[in-house]
């Protein structure tokens, strides 16, 4: 998988019903200030992947710590989902840059590959099914 995109509209209008239909507020505040910390997006993961362990990622506010939670994040959680993010693209995502976030979110929704046992049992085959 290659790294971070801008998302097409038709992309992005499947990530906001989803993100809309879950109760997330995603703007450049809430991009910014809370989800550039890992733990706030492991929340929003554990309810499609309910092995994610939150414990192992503290709400941390100084950039070199987010990126450690980052980088300990794909490691444990995104690698399994087949996701390889690059140094660059951690930074990113632990700098709350415009589309970061969306692009992970969408990334990880959208798969359809994903090992059985990271999913819930009530969204098997992922969140955009109907």
């Amino acid at each position: 998988m290659g790294g971070i995109r801008e998302l097409s509209c038709g992309e992005h209008r499947q990530l906001e019903q989803w993100l809309e239909s879950e109760g997330i507020v995603l703007n450049g505040r809430t991009r910014r200030d809370i989800y550039s910390d890992v733990r706030a997006v492991a929340e929003i993961l554990k309810k499609v992947c309910p092995c994610i362990k939150l414990e192992f990622y503290p709400a941390v506010s100084s950039f070199s710590r987010r990126l450690q939670n980052w980088q300990v994040f794909a490691f444990r959680v995104l690698q399994k989902l087949g996701l390889r993010l690059t140094p660059s693209d951690l930074r990113q995502l632990a700098a709350g840059r415009a589309g970061a976030i969306e692009w992970l979110l969408f990334s990880v929704f959208a798969q359809e590959q994903v090992p059985p046992s990271m999913w819930s049992l009530s969204k098997a085959v992922g969140p955009w099914a109907a």
